[in-house]
Protein backbone atom coordinates (compact mmCIF):
# COMPACT_ATOMS: atom_id res chain seq x y z
CA UNK A 1 0.00 0.00 0.00
CA UNK A 2 0.53 3.50 -0.62
CA UNK A 3 2.05 5.65 2.06
CA UNK A 4 1.10 9.26 2.19
CA UNK A 5 4.07 10.92 0.71
CA UNK A 6 4.12 8.68 -1.66
CA UNK A 7 0.09 9.38 -3.17
CA UNK A 8 1.34 13.24 -2.57
CA UNK A 9 3.91 12.68 -5.34
CA UNK A 10 2.34 10.83 -7.57
CA UNK A 11 -0.53 12.92 -7.76
CA UNK A 12 1.63 16.04 -8.21
CA UNK A 13 3.69 14.36 -10.63
CA UNK A 14 -0.17 13.75 -12.57
CA UNK A 15 -0.66 17.32 -12.12
CA UNK A 16 2.91 18.18 -14.00
CA UNK A 17 1.98 16.02 -16.58
CA UNK A 18 -1.65 16.84 -17.13
CA UNK A 19 -1.08 20.31 -19.77
CA UNK A 20 1.03 17.93 -21.79
CA UNK A 21 -2.70 16.66 -23.13
CA UNK A 22 -5.30 19.00 -21.73
CA UNK A 23 -4.02 21.84 -23.28
CA UNK A 24 -5.00 20.88 -27.06
CA UNK A 25 -8.44 22.50 -28.46
CA UNK A 26 -10.52 20.70 -30.78
CA UNK A 27 -9.13 22.91 -33.45
CA UNK A 28 -5.98 21.54 -32.91
CA UNK A 29 -7.31 17.27 -32.72
CA UNK A 30 -8.87 18.42 -35.83
CA UNK A 31 -5.75 19.63 -37.44
CA UNK A 32 -3.58 16.08 -36.02
CA UNK A 33 -6.21 14.51 -37.56
CA UNK A 34 -6.49 15.94 -40.68
CA UNK A 35 -1.99 15.63 -40.72
CA UNK A 36 -2.65 11.59 -40.04
CA UNK A 37 -5.42 11.93 -42.64
CA UNK A 38 -2.87 13.18 -45.14
CA UNK A 39 0.16 10.65 -44.16
CA UNK A 40 -2.01 7.74 -44.50
CA UNK A 41 -2.72 8.62 -47.65
CA UNK A 42 0.58 9.55 -48.86
CA UNK A 43 1.61 6.39 -47.69
CA UNK A 44 -1.37 4.27 -49.47
CA UNK A 45 -0.14 6.45 -52.75
CA UNK A 46 3.28 4.64 -52.19
CA UNK A 47 1.72 1.28 -52.87
CA UNK A 48 2.76 -0.25 -56.29
CA UNK A 49 -0.77 -0.69 -58.34
CA UNK A 50 -1.42 -4.27 -59.75
CA UNK A 51 0.75 -5.08 -62.89
CA UNK A 52 -0.96 -4.20 -65.98
CA UNK A 53 -3.04 -6.93 -68.35
CA UNK A 54 -1.20 -7.58 -71.39
CA UNK A 55 -2.97 -6.42 -74.87
CA UNK A 56 -3.21 -10.22 -75.59
CA UNK A 57 -1.58 -13.63 -75.27
CA UNK A 58 -0.53 -16.19 -77.58
CA UNK A 59 1.88 -19.63 -77.24
CA UNK A 60 4.48 -21.22 -79.01
CA UNK A 61 4.82 -25.34 -79.26
CA UNK A 62 6.78 -27.22 -81.53
CA UNK A 63 8.16 -31.08 -81.72
CA UNK A 64 5.28 -32.57 -80.80
CA UNK A 65 5.93 -35.89 -82.80
CA UNK A 66 2.51 -36.59 -82.99
CA UNK A 67 1.88 -40.38 -84.55
CA UNK A 68 -1.10 -42.50 -84.53
CA UNK A 69 0.41 -44.95 -82.15
CA UNK A 70 2.73 -42.87 -80.14
CA UNK A 71 0.41 -42.71 -77.10
CA UNK A 72 3.05 -40.59 -74.59
CA UNK A 73 3.69 -37.89 -77.43
CA UNK A 74 -0.24 -37.46 -77.28
CA UNK A 75 -0.30 -37.66 -73.51
CA UNK A 76 2.49 -35.06 -73.42
CA UNK A 77 0.43 -32.67 -76.05
CA UNK A 78 -2.62 -32.83 -74.35
CA UNK A 79 -0.74 -31.86 -70.54
CA UNK A 80 0.49 -28.85 -72.58
CA UNK A 81 -2.76 -27.44 -74.27
CA UNK A 82 -4.63 -27.76 -70.86
CA UNK A 83 -1.43 -26.15 -68.69
CA UNK A 84 -1.60 -23.47 -71.70
CA UNK A 85 -5.56 -23.35 -71.55
CA UNK A 86 -5.39 -23.27 -67.68
CA UNK A 87 -2.46 -20.49 -67.59
CA UNK A 88 -3.98 -18.21 -70.69
CA UNK A 89 -7.48 -18.95 -71.23
CA UNK A 90 -8.25 -15.96 -73.47
CA UNK A 91 -4.97 -16.50 -75.65
CA UNK A 92 -5.54 -15.51 -79.12
CA UNK A 93 -3.39 -17.67 -80.73
CA UNK A 94 -1.52 -21.62 -80.11
CA UNK A 95 1.41 -21.47 -83.10
CA UNK A 96 2.67 -25.43 -83.44
CA UNK A 97 5.82 -24.30 -85.17
CA UNK A 98 6.82 -27.77 -86.92
CA UNK A 99 7.21 -31.40 -86.76
CA UNK A 100 3.71 -31.68 -85.81
CA UNK A 101 3.64 -35.65 -87.41
CA UNK A 102 6.03 -38.26 -89.13
CA UNK A 103 3.76 -36.61 -92.15
CA UNK A 104 1.31 -39.36 -92.65
CA UNK A 105 -2.50 -38.49 -93.38
CA UNK A 106 -3.35 -40.73 -89.93
CA UNK A 107 -0.66 -38.44 -87.83
CA UNK A 108 -2.48 -35.51 -89.18
CA UNK A 109 -6.04 -37.20 -88.21
CA UNK A 110 -4.76 -37.77 -84.62
CA UNK A 111 -3.59 -34.33 -84.01
CA UNK A 112 -6.61 -32.66 -85.10
CA UNK A 113 -8.71 -35.08 -83.23
CA UNK A 114 -6.52 -34.83 -80.39
CA UNK A 115 -7.21 -30.63 -80.34
CA UNK A 116 -10.59 -31.35 -81.23
CA UNK A 117 -11.18 -32.68 -77.71
CA UNK A 118 -9.31 -29.97 -75.71
CA UNK A 119 -10.00 -26.14 -75.14
CA UNK A 120 -7.41 -23.92 -77.02
CA UNK A 121 -6.71 -20.83 -78.58
CA UNK A 122 -7.10 -21.06 -82.37
CA UNK A 123 -4.28 -22.77 -84.22
CA UNK A 124 -1.75 -21.58 -86.79
CA UNK A 125 0.81 -24.14 -87.68
CA UNK A 126 4.26 -24.58 -89.81
CA UNK A 127 5.93 -27.68 -91.48
CA UNK A 128 8.87 -29.26 -89.97
CA UNK A 129 11.11 -31.78 -91.28
CA UNK A 130 9.41 -34.81 -89.37
CA UNK A 131 6.28 -33.53 -91.86
CA UNK A 132 7.83 -35.10 -94.65
CA UNK A 133 8.74 -38.21 -93.44
CA UNK A 134 5.67 -39.63 -95.41
CA UNK A 135 8.78 -39.98 -97.88
CA UNK A 136 10.51 -42.89 -95.21
CA UNK A 137 7.09 -44.71 -94.59
CA UNK A 138 7.45 -48.76 -95.98
CA UNK A 139 3.66 -50.16 -97.69
CA UNK A 140 3.64 -51.89 -94.51
CA UNK A 141 2.99 -48.19 -92.51
CA UNK A 142 6.55 -49.15 -90.81
CA UNK A 143 9.78 -46.45 -91.22
CA UNK A 144 12.71 -47.54 -93.03
CA UNK A 145 15.35 -44.29 -93.47
CA UNK A 146 17.93 -45.89 -95.80
CA UNK A 147 15.41 -45.76 -98.81
CA UNK A 148 12.83 -43.47 -99.87
CA UNK A 149 9.50 -44.34 -100.67
CA UNK A 150 9.13 -44.23 -104.41
CA UNK A 151 4.93 -43.39 -104.42
CA UNK A 152 5.83 -40.30 -101.60
CA UNK A 153 6.86 -37.27 -102.43
CA UNK A 154 7.53 -33.26 -101.24
CA UNK A 155 5.26 -32.06 -103.57
CA UNK A 156 2.70 -34.90 -101.78
CA UNK A 157 3.77 -33.56 -98.18
CA UNK A 158 3.28 -30.33 -98.70
CA UNK A 159 -0.53 -30.20 -100.07
CA UNK A 160 -1.29 -32.78 -97.10
CA UNK A 161 -0.40 -30.50 -94.68
CA UNK A 162 -2.06 -27.52 -96.49
CA UNK A 163 -5.20 -29.57 -97.00
CA UNK A 164 -5.11 -30.87 -93.03
CA UNK A 165 -4.49 -26.63 -92.32
CA UNK A 166 -7.20 -25.31 -94.81
CA UNK A 167 -4.01 -23.20 -96.26
CA UNK A 168 -3.08 -22.09 -100.44
CA UNK A 169 0.53 -22.54 -99.19
CA UNK A 170 2.83 -24.21 -96.44
CA UNK A 171 3.68 -20.06 -95.71
CA UNK A 172 1.23 -17.24 -94.77
CA UNK A 173 0.53 -14.33 -92.71
CA UNK A 174 -2.11 -13.30 -89.75
CA UNK A 175 -2.93 -9.82 -87.72
CA UNK A 176 -3.74 -10.22 -84.45
CA UNK A 177 -5.19 -7.22 -82.35
CA UNK A 178 -3.50 -5.05 -85.15
CA UNK A 179 0.15 -7.36 -84.85
CA UNK A 180 2.10 -9.05 -87.42
CA UNK A 181 2.64 -12.80 -87.59
CA UNK A 182 4.25 -14.48 -90.33
CA UNK A 183 4.61 -18.08 -90.31
CA UNK A 184 7.49 -20.29 -92.96
CA UNK A 185 7.60 -23.33 -93.78
CA UNK A 186 10.35 -25.26 -95.40
CA UNK A 187 9.03 -26.32 -99.11
CA UNK A 188 11.20 -29.57 -100.12
CA UNK A 189 13.31 -32.82 -98.55
CA UNK A 190 15.80 -34.87 -99.71
CA UNK A 191 13.77 -36.47 -102.82
CA UNK A 192 14.12 -32.97 -104.56
CA UNK A 193 17.75 -32.69 -103.32
CA UNK A 194 19.57 -34.89 -101.24
CA UNK A 195 21.85 -32.24 -99.63
CA UNK A 196 18.77 -30.60 -98.41
CA UNK A 197 18.78 -33.24 -95.29
CA UNK A 198 16.63 -31.80 -92.51
CA UNK A 199 17.09 -28.50 -93.48
CA UNK A 200 14.75 -26.05 -94.44
CA UNK A 201 14.28 -25.04 -98.08
CA UNK A 202 12.84 -21.61 -98.92
CA UNK A 203 11.87 -20.92 -102.46
CA UNK A 204 12.15 -17.47 -103.95
CA UNK A 205 8.99 -17.08 -103.90
CA UNK A 206 8.97 -17.64 -100.32
CA UNK A 207 11.70 -15.30 -99.48
CA UNK A 208 9.97 -12.64 -101.80
CA UNK A 209 6.67 -12.59 -99.79
CA UNK A 210 8.74 -12.41 -96.91
CA UNK A 211 10.48 -9.37 -98.01
CA UNK A 212 7.14 -8.03 -99.24
CA UNK A 213 5.56 -8.74 -95.62
CA UNK A 214 8.45 -7.22 -93.91
CA UNK A 215 8.76 -4.08 -96.04
CA UNK A 216 4.98 -3.69 -95.19
CA UNK A 217 5.26 -3.79 -91.35
CA UNK A 218 8.33 -1.12 -91.63
CA UNK A 219 6.07 1.22 -92.76
CA UNK A 220 2.10 0.21 -91.91
CA UNK A 221 3.39 -1.32 -87.89
CA UNK A 222 6.33 1.25 -87.17
CA UNK A 223 7.63 0.10 -84.14
CA UNK A 224 5.90 -2.59 -83.23
CA UNK A 225 6.80 -6.29 -82.89
CA UNK A 226 6.67 -8.50 -85.70
CA UNK A 227 6.43 -12.25 -85.14
CA UNK A 228 8.10 -14.50 -87.57
CA UNK A 229 8.31 -18.35 -87.20
CA UNK A 230 9.76 -21.17 -88.98
CA UNK A 231 10.46 -24.59 -87.67
CA UNK A 232 14.34 -24.74 -88.35
CA UNK A 233 16.53 -22.14 -86.56
CA UNK A 234 19.40 -20.30 -88.35
CA UNK A 235 22.47 -21.93 -87.93
CA UNK A 236 25.00 -19.92 -85.31
CA UNK A 237 22.54 -18.24 -83.44
CA UNK A 238 20.78 -20.00 -80.24
CA UNK A 239 23.14 -22.68 -78.22
CA UNK A 240 22.72 -26.53 -80.87
CA UNK A 241 22.63 -24.54 -83.65
CA UNK A 242 26.75 -24.89 -84.72
CA UNK A 243 25.54 -28.89 -85.54
CA UNK A 244 23.76 -28.48 -89.09
CA UNK A 245 23.12 -25.75 -91.41
CA UNK A 246 19.08 -25.30 -90.32
CA UNK A 247 18.16 -23.60 -93.36
CA UNK A 248 19.30 -23.83 -96.94
CA UNK A 249 19.07 -20.15 -98.41
CA UNK A 250 20.24 -19.02 -94.54
CA UNK A 251 22.39 -16.27 -95.40
CA UNK A 252 19.28 -14.75 -97.20
CA UNK A 253 16.89 -15.34 -94.39
CA UNK A 254 19.55 -13.82 -92.23
CA UNK A 255 19.93 -10.65 -94.40
CA UNK A 256 15.95 -10.16 -94.09
CA UNK A 257 15.58 -10.78 -90.32
CA UNK A 258 18.87 -8.12 -90.10
CA UNK A 259 17.59 -5.63 -92.14
CA UNK A 260 14.03 -5.25 -89.00
CA UNK A 261 15.09 -5.11 -85.50
CA UNK A 262 11.71 -5.43 -84.25
CA UNK A 263 11.74 -9.46 -85.57
CA UNK A 264 11.03 -11.89 -83.16
CA UNK A 265 11.84 -15.19 -84.81
CA UNK A 266 10.86 -18.54 -83.42
CA UNK A 267 12.20 -21.87 -84.10
CA UNK A 268 12.37 -25.43 -82.43
CA UNK A 269 13.92 -28.11 -84.41
CA UNK A 270 16.73 -28.62 -81.83
CA UNK A 271 14.76 -29.76 -78.68
CA UNK A 272 17.61 -27.87 -76.44
CA UNK A 273 16.66 -27.72 -73.03
CA UNK A 274 15.24 -23.73 -72.28
CA UNK A 275 16.69 -23.82 -68.73
CA UNK A 276 20.03 -25.38 -69.25
CA UNK A 277 20.77 -23.65 -72.37
CA UNK A 278 20.49 -20.40 -74.11
CA UNK A 279 17.70 -20.17 -76.39
CA UNK A 280 16.71 -16.61 -76.78
CA UNK A 281 19.33 -14.49 -78.24
CA UNK A 282 19.19 -10.99 -79.03
CA UNK A 283 21.58 -10.56 -82.50
CA UNK A 284 19.89 -7.70 -84.84
CA UNK A 285 16.59 -9.40 -84.12
CA UNK A 286 15.50 -11.50 -81.30
CA UNK A 287 15.63 -15.27 -81.61
CA UNK A 288 13.64 -17.95 -79.48
CA UNK A 289 13.33 -21.54 -79.26
CA UNK A 290 10.76 -23.34 -78.41
CA UNK A 291 12.65 -26.27 -77.69
CA UNK A 292 9.79 -29.90 -77.44
CA UNK A 293 6.86 -30.94 -76.19
CA UNK A 294 7.58 -34.13 -77.07
CA UNK A 295 11.34 -34.97 -75.80
CA UNK A 296 13.88 -31.92 -74.30
CA UNK A 297 17.39 -32.70 -75.34
CA UNK A 298 20.70 -31.45 -73.29
CA UNK A 299 23.44 -29.36 -74.49
CA UNK A 300 25.57 -32.87 -75.14
CA UNK A 301 22.74 -33.27 -77.80
CA UNK A 302 20.95 -36.43 -76.54
CA UNK A 303 17.63 -36.64 -74.84
CA UNK A 304 17.39 -35.49 -71.08
CA UNK A 305 17.07 -38.71 -68.86
CA UNK A 306 14.16 -36.68 -67.02
CA UNK A 307 10.77 -36.23 -68.13
CA UNK A 308 10.71 -32.96 -69.34
CA UNK A 309 8.41 -30.55 -71.78
CA UNK A 310 8.72 -27.08 -72.58
CA UNK A 311 6.99 -24.42 -75.02
CA UNK A 312 6.56 -20.60 -74.65
CA UNK A 313 3.90 -18.24 -73.72
CA UNK A 314 4.31 -14.72 -74.87
CA UNK A 315 2.53 -11.80 -73.28
CA UNK A 316 2.31 -8.49 -75.77
CA UNK A 317 2.43 -5.17 -74.25
CA UNK A 318 2.32 -1.96 -76.03
CA UNK A 319 5.91 -1.09 -75.24
CA UNK A 320 6.95 -4.66 -74.79
CA UNK A 321 7.02 -8.64 -75.40
CA UNK A 322 7.42 -10.84 -72.27
CA UNK A 323 8.59 -14.57 -73.70
CA UNK A 324 7.82 -16.93 -70.90
CA UNK A 325 8.88 -20.50 -70.63
CA UNK A 326 7.46 -23.43 -69.68
CA UNK A 327 7.97 -26.66 -68.36
CA UNK A 328 4.36 -28.68 -68.83
CA UNK A 329 5.20 -32.24 -66.35
CA UNK A 330 5.68 -30.27 -63.32
CA UNK A 331 3.66 -27.16 -64.58
CA UNK A 332 6.13 -24.69 -63.67
CA UNK A 333 8.16 -21.62 -64.96
CA UNK A 334 11.52 -21.54 -65.74
CA UNK A 335 13.13 -18.03 -64.56
CA UNK A 336 13.38 -15.59 -65.42
CA UNK A 337 10.93 -14.29 -67.83
CA UNK A 338 12.55 -12.17 -71.10
CA UNK A 339 11.55 -8.82 -71.75
CA UNK A 340 11.63 -7.14 -75.09
CA UNK A 341 11.38 -3.39 -75.22
CA UNK A 342 9.55 -1.50 -78.10
CA UNK A 343 9.54 1.63 -78.66
CA UNK A 344 5.99 1.63 -80.26
CA UNK A 345 4.47 5.52 -81.94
Amino acid sequence: MFSFKMRLAFVSLLLLLAPTYAGYSEEDNAANSAKYSAEASAKDSEVEPPPAAPLFSFSVLSDAHITSSDHEAQLRLRNALADHHALRPDSKLLVLNGDLTDGSEGDYRSLLGLLSRQPHAPVHATMGNHDYYGVWRTPEGGMDTSKMNPSWSSKQAVALFDRMWGYDKPYHELVVEGYRFLFLSGEAYRDVNASIGEDAFLSAEQLAWLRDRLAASGSADAGKPVFVFLHQPLPQTLDGTDMELGVVQHQELRALLDAHPNVIFFSGHTHWNLETTRQVRQLKFLAASSASIRQVWNAQNVPETQDISQSLVVDVYKDRVVIMRREHIKKRWIEPSIAKGYDVK
